[in-house]
């Protein structure tokens, strides 16, 4: 979808966040990394930080071909933006959340890929 997003005339977060999504392979690539970058360092003027997670907290059970690409989408956020997950409690909570339900449900690989532990403190 990233290739298709037309930025000129607008999206809507959902659109941009899916999109974001599918700018990864299933091996972690980042086919579109401008628009991944972008979007985690402005989201901020659009929708709270603990609400994209909320998003990505739902969109992660919905569609198993995108699993994956929301763990490493997850993964990326994590270590281009730490300050904001060492910042930000709640969004930190619900990332572990996300990694625990991963866990819960026997995903290991995909609950691998999300390491909030790490993030260095300010």
């Amino acid at each position: 979808m990233s290739e298709t997003l037309d930025l000129d005339k607008g999206c809507t977060v959902e659109e941009l966040l899916q999109g974001c999504i599918e700018a990864f392979d299933d091996e972690g690539k980042v086919r579109d990394p401008q628009l991944v970058r972008m979007f985690l360092m402005m989201h901020p003027w659009y929708i709270p930080s603990s609400q994209l997670a909320a998003k990505l907290l739902h969109i992660y059970p919905c569609d198993s071909s995108l699993q994956v690409k929301t763990c490493h989408l997850v993964r990326y956020w994590i270590s281009a933006f730490p300050a904001e997950f060492d910042l930000n409690p709640e969004l930190a909570e619900q990332i572990k959340e996300l990694k625990e339900v991963l866990g819960r449900e026997g995903n290991r690989r995909h609950s691998n890929l999300i390491d909030i532990e790490n993030v260095a403190r300010l």
